[in-house]
């Protein structure tokens, strides 16, 4: 009985050395990483969300709440109806509208390695015909919120909540690449293998 229990624990412990190739399974090296990371980065970068893009998303009630620092329980219990009642119209904009959008991220995500100018034309206009009834959809949405919060929020209170909600906003467009450091680095060296 020990031997099978041992043979078994034996087994056991080697199984994690078995489970990935030599070298981590990144093919050995260190450059193969740094290759495997950029090609990583580049993926990320090119993601479309559709959603992003149409602009839904939805507001965290507690945290802004307290970002506002509201004293009055009237004010805020208004606050967090006039959020509740955004979030619930944004739910269900996106649920009226997910297939169009996931069919559009199916769509763009498989085309991105397709550099023919004239098909990314035709998706940008495609991307627009979807997106465009449902941003303008929401964005009306966003302005009642915004009348709605102006008549209970203080000037102060009104001002950091429009920051927060442009903050919101910034962070769901795509980031660019910053190719900027890598090309500076990659000149660098070129420079000191000539001197």
């Amino acid at each position: 009985m020990m031997k099978k229990i041992f043979f078994i624990l034996l087994l056991l412990l080697n199984i994690p050395f078995y489970a990935q190739p030599p070298g981590g399974g990144n093919g050995g090296g260190r450059r193969s990483q740094g290759q495997e990371s950029e090609s990583n980065e580049e993926q990320k970068i090119k993601k479309f969300s559709a959603s992003d893009v149409a602009g839904i998303f939805y507001y965290d009630i507690e945290e802004i709440l307290k970002k506002l620092k509201l004293k009055d329980e009237t004010k805020e219990a208004l606050v967090s109806k006039a959020l509740k009642n955004y979030n619930f119209k944004i739910k269900e904009i996106s649920f009226l509208n997910s297939g169009k959008l996931s069919d559009l991220e199916v769509v763009v995500n498989s085309s991105f390695n397709v550099n023919e100018s004239e098909n990314k034309e035709g998706m940008r206009e495609q991307v627009e015909e979807v997106v465009r009834p449902i941003r303008e959809n929401i964005d009306e949405n966003e302005k009642e919120l915004n009348l709605t919060l102006e008549s209970i929020l203080s000037e102060k209170q009104q001002k950091k909540w429009l920051k927060y909600q442009n903050k919101k906003k910034e962070s769901l467009k795509p980031k660019k690449p910053d190719t900027s450091s890598r090309q500076g680095s990659r000149s660098n060296g070129g420079g000191m293998r000539r001197q």
